[in-house]
């Protein structure tokens, strides 16, 4: 087997990543209008839950905190911040869903918006703690609101991929 085949055989295994980076990237391209750049919605982060929901074992926690450090790196933010909000939304997700029924896409919305809720509550708690002056939390709040209306989109998306990858 050629190293070429064993990729195309295993990329399965790293279509979540990838997607969640590249949806990350995109979150920060210059295509907000001029001002309006703290508010973009947090597409690697919809992405991130979405795959931790539908599929766990493809996201594991190798990719969570891969997915994190590359936040970390992109947005900016002070060294880990992202990559903690990350590993505890994988945390919390999974004891959510160990105790509940089948997924549907309204349980996915849901899900979503605790994952949004927790990483910009971990952002500003962190900055706050870490640069004690004023800080306008109504950016993290439009933002959060931003990417709600945002995720039905992306989710769509993705259900899509994630019925083509899955098909036998």
């Amino acid at each position: 087997m050629s190293f070429y085949s064993y990729i195309l055989n295993n990329i399965i295994f790293i279509t979540p990543l990838l997607i969640t980076i590249i949806l990350s990237i995109v979150s920060i391209l210059p295509i907000m209008p001029n001002g309006t750049e703290e508010i973009a919605p947090l597409l690697g982060v919809i992405s991130l839950s979405f795959w931790i929901v539908h599929r766990p074992d493809l996201m594991g926690w190798t990719s969570v905190i891969c997915i994190g450090i590359f936040n970390d790196i992109l947005y900016g933010t002070i060294f880990g911040t992202a990559c903690l909000s990350a590993i505890f939304i994988r945390l919390v997700l999974i004891k959510i869903l160990s105790k509940l029924d089948p997924i549907n896409i309204f349980h996915t919305l849901f899900y979503i918006s605790l994952s949004l809720l927790i990483w910009l509550l971990f952002s500003n708690v962190i900055r706050t703690l870490i640069y004690f002056d004023f800080y306008n939390y109504y950016n993290s709040i439009f933002q959060f609101f931003v990417s709600i209306v945002i995720s039905p989109i992306i989710i769509f998306i993705q259900l899509f991929l994630l019925k083509k990858m899955f098909i036998n």
